[in-house]
This record gives C-alpha cells, structure tokens and sequence, in this order.
C-alpha cells in the first residue's frame, strides 16, 4: 500500500460566517447577562456557559491545524463561491443559511428576553 489517503477537508468557511456567528454569540451572551445577571449565580453560570463556547470553538480551531500543512486547500471552494458538503455543493447562500440560522436566533431570543425583562 503506497500511503494512507488523509482526510482534506477544513473549516474552510468564508470569514462573513466567522464573523457574523461570533458576532451572534456575543449578543446572545451580551443579552443575557443583561437580563439575568443581577445575582452572583447568574454571571457563575453565564461565565461557565462562556468557558465552554469558547472550549468548543477552541478545540475545533486547534484540530483544524492539526497536520494543517499536510492538507490541501481546495481551489475550488475558493473559486467558485461555496462549499462541497457530504451532500454535495452547497453555494454561498445555503451554507450561510445552514450554518448561521441557529446562532441568530439564539441571538434575536436572548434580546427579546432582554427586553421583556427591562419592561417588567
């Protein structure tokens, strides 16, 4: 056997998606800590609610440059505008609409909690 073949897929998403999912996550944390966090409790457990986003993203990131040299980039995805998922090719608006529906929410959820709890 002449080499095991390595798996070359990345987190290659565009950085609008980086930067609109962290922005989402920061108001939804924002948000939050807006509405609850008048008591000790309440910023512990959004402090650990934080620690562990953070974890999750951090871990990924550290993953993804694992053997990152070894990995090679795809032409295609940075060509063409999209991303070639298990499913097929996704262009730029379905992967935004995939990957960042959840995160707006939870954002847009988190601000009309804010603003429920400043009118009562």
């Amino acid at each position: 056997m002449s080499g095991a073949a390595h798996e070359s897929r990345t987190f290659e998403l565009p950085a609008s998606i980086w930067t609109t999912m962290f922005g989402s996550y920061a108001v939804f944390f924002g948000a939050l800590f807006v509405a609850t966090g008048r008591g000790v409790a309440a910023i512990f457990a959004l402090l650990i609610s934080i620690a562990y986003t953070v974890m999750y993203f951090g871990t990924a990131a550290v993953l993804n440059r694992v053997s990152a040299r070894e990995r090679e980039i795809l032409p295609q995805a940075h060509a063409t505008g999209g991303i070639d998922t298990q499913t097929g090719w996704m262009d730029d608006a379905a992967v935004h609409a995939q990957i960042l529906t959840v995160p707006i929410l939870l954002a847009v959820f988190a601000c009309a909690f804010a603003f429920i709890r400043a009118l009562v």
